[in-house]
């Protein structure tokens, strides 16, 4: 069973935490999201956004993550990050504008526990993505946003004394309360709680648990073996689909398309969107301004997603591998239907593949079977904004 630890956040103060906290789906075109970053010389973008204060290449971390780790510096040496006194369970809440609430604990977690599969993934990620993030732990020697993890059992939030640190609303409509457990018999009462819990599973943060691990492995120079992680009870968690984007290397004609994947699904043109799909099995395709209704011909045990990848991506695109494959993009239900066929319609990509989301149970038992799902297989909510409570690695003494 998972431990959780206590631990001294660095955090922005409450007069800054509203001016720091950032989400960059908060910007969607990368055009605003540069003009934040030049305008507010607070943003936590400058940590998570680096390269886009530098004019070279993406792939060169070397010459933008310095800019990020100034960034930590100068946040300190301004007073706009303090850093707490004593260890503490931070309680977050964040309350949407329909009125739903998600409520959880940020705590540390150990790397060993994600070694060792009692924090269980689900997700396959992408190498570059990892590899990214383990270069901005090592420079800046923080991580500014906690993995989200799911368990299912009864821990005492109510009933533990905690502190008020702060309150504030964002662009986007969401109100975030973060208070803090500090009392011994407090925390113990938390801890008991959660180690009567069999498993942690990864709802979101695939890449940060992959990265913290190699991370730890590499790096020897710093207190790294544990990992911040936002703790919460499954039943609170929403999911949406990733729907599929793709433009292939060599074009395929709509006649072809339709013919090739005839061959497993009940092909037949929709009059109506089915960028909502509601039934296990059943896919939309949007391509040319068209909607197609796709219905699985065989029954069979696998899930949307690989259904998906197994004989649309893999078999008629020829797309081996999603995690590295720049023909293929995922785009989040969330951002809406007009945004995903106007990426089709102008031609950045061909095709659009929308399905239904799954549960968290059917997440659940491919963890538990030790099995991974394609990569972008869920988008789940809540959403953390990163520098709202940070994990600082301390250097090692010797």
């Amino acid at each position: 069973m998972p431990k959780i630890f206590p631990f001294e956040a660095l955090r922005p103060t409450a007069d800054y935490v509203g001016m720091v906290t950032a989400k960059s789906t908060d910007f969607p075109n990368q055009e605003d999201l540069v003009h934040e970053i030049r305008l507010n010389s607070f943003t936590f973008h400058h940590v998570t956004k680096s390269h886009l204060s530098y004019s070279g290449a993406f792939q060169e971390p070397e010459k933008f993550l310095p800019f990020a780790s100034q960034y930590i510096q100068s946040m300190k040496t301004k007073g706009v990050f303090l850093k707490e006194d004593e260890p503490a369970f931070y309680v977050y809440e964040q309350i949407r504008k329909d009125g739903k609430s998600f409520k959880g604990i940020i705590a540390l977690c150990s790397v060993e526990d994600y070694k060792n599969n009692n924090i269980k993934k689900h997700e396959e990620i992408r190498p570059s993505r990892l590899k990214f993030l383990v270069e901005l732990f090592k420079t800046t020697k923080v991580m500014g946003e906690p993995t989200l993890l799911a368990y299912n059992g009864i821990v005492p939030l109510e009933e533990v004394a905690k502190q008020d640190v702060f309150s504030f609303l964002t662009v986007d409509e969401k109100k975030h309360i973060v208070q803090k457990i500090t009392q011994p018999e407090d925390i113990a009462k938390i801890e008991k709680a959660m180690a009567a819990i069999d498993s942690f599973y990864i709802a979101d943060g695939h890449h940060r648990s992959a990265s913290t691990e190699e991370f730890n492995r590499k790096v020897n120079r710093l207190q790294n073996d544990r990992t911040m992680c936002f703790i919460v009870q499954e039943d609170q968690l929403e999911i949406s689909p990733f729907h599929r984007l793709i433009k292939p290397v060599s074009p395929i004609l709509e006649d072809t398309l339709i013919a090739g994947l005839s061959a497993h699904f009940i092909v037949s043109k929709s009059a109506k969107s089915l960028y909502e799909v509601k039934e296990k099995n059943t896919f939309g395709i949007y391509t040319n301004k068209q909607w197609y209704n796709l219905k699985l011909k065989a029954e069979t045990a696998m899930m949307d997603v690989d259904i998906i990848e197994h004989f649309i991506v893999r078999e008629i695109y020829g797309i081996s591998d999603s995690k590295t494959d720049s023909q293929i993009s995922f785009h989040p239900h969330t951002s809406g239907e007009q945004m995903m066929c106007g990426l089709v319609n102008d031609g950045t990509y061909a095709v659009a593949i929308t399905n239904k989301a799954c549960s968290f149970e059917e997440v659940r038992n491919v963890s538990d079977a030790g099995k991974t799902l394609p990569p972008k297989s869920t988008y789940i909510e809540p959403k953390l904004r990163a520098g709202m409570i940070i994990q600082e690695f301390e250097v090692i003494k010797k």
